[in-house]
């Protein structure tokens, strides 16, 4: 074979070699195509610019609604059962011949009330009273998922907001009713003073035995008017009113004494942790250390 023939053929052979190489590079191509699109179609679908577009769009709808329910909810009436209230009758030494009526409740001033007895309240319920809007969004978001839900009541509410409960509207647990005691007790906490709101909680609220109110409590726990209670007292009617019943101590079970002492001891350091209570003052008492709640009369 002369040179020239050697040449051509071996150009022929590289001339077959790249037309299979780019064959094989070509094949694979197509096989890819679809899988490509579908995978950049989902990533056109969901970007992180729609994702937060989203977001910021329910934030800004949510707090239009907000909004609205602010400017069309007024603060109501008392609700009927809030303003029951009994009739007393006393000796003239001021001791309690007899009462009447269809609640226990005798109503009375915050500044009846010893200043250590209001702030076991406080420090039982809302340590942030004096300082925050009245309202605790937080607590009321978790209320207004469990109702949704269907788990049930849910505490986290703050002073203001209990009182808005127990005075404009009622113990139901529903999204409407918590919804209006947020508005209510905003609007509330800028129109009246902390005191007027302890003073209405403390007067409402229930402290098993069939007594609303402080007044109320104090004579059925302690047979002395609010004004005589001592803070360790004071500290024992708050823990109450997470649960009347169960934390009564002439009934309760070892558990539930066991939980109102936990809760009475919970009361009193945070006392010391706001500096309501002398440190000092609180490692002398102990539970039974002054006269234990007594047992209802009857």
């Amino acid at each position: 074979m002369s040179e020239a023939e050697r040449t051509g053929s071996m150009g022929r052979a590289e001339e077959r070699r790249a037309r299979q190489r780019g064959g094989r590079r070509a094949a694979p191509k197509r096989g890819r195509s679809s899988g490509a699109a579908g995978r950049s179609g989902i990533r056109r679908l969901f970007t992180w610019k729609k994702i937060l577009g989203t977001f910021f769009g329910l934030c800004l709808l949510g707090m239009g609604a907000f909004v609205v329910l602010y400017m069309v909810i007024d603060i109501p009436p008392a609700n009927s059962e809030a303003k029951l209230q009994s009739n007393v009758y006393k000796y003239s030494d001021g001791t309690v011949l007899t009462r009447d009526g269809d609640r226990n409740r005798e109503i009375v001033d915050l500044a009846k009330v010893p200043k250590e007895v209001q702030h076991a309240f406080v420090a039982a319920e809302n340590k942030t009273f004096y300082k925050d809007a009245g309202v605790d969004l937080k607590g009321t978001a978790r209320g207004v998922f469990n109702t949704l839900t269907g788990k049930g009541a849910q505490g986290g509410s703050t002073i203001t907001q209990q009182y808005v409960k127990n005075y404009y509207l009622t113990q139901d647990q529903t999204v409407t009713r918590k919804l209006k005691e947020l508005v209510i007790s905003l609007k509330l906490d800028r129109e009246k003073s902390k005191d007027y709101i302890l003073a209405g909680y403390m007067n409402t609220s229930y402290y098993g035995r069939g007594a609303y109110g402080i007044q109320a409590a104090a004579q059925a726990y302690y047979r002395v008017d609010a004004e005589d209670l001592t803070v360790e007292q004071g500290a024992y009617l708050a823990a109450l009113l997470q649960a009347p019943n169960q934390y009564d101590w002439a009934i309760a079970s070892d558990t539930g004494k066991k939980m109102v002492q936990q809760r009475w001891n919970y009361v009193l350091d945070n006392m010391v942790e706001m500096k309501w209570l002398d440190a000092s003052e609180r490692q002398g008492m102990t539970f039974r250390s002054r006269r234990s709640p007594s047992r209802p009369p009857g």
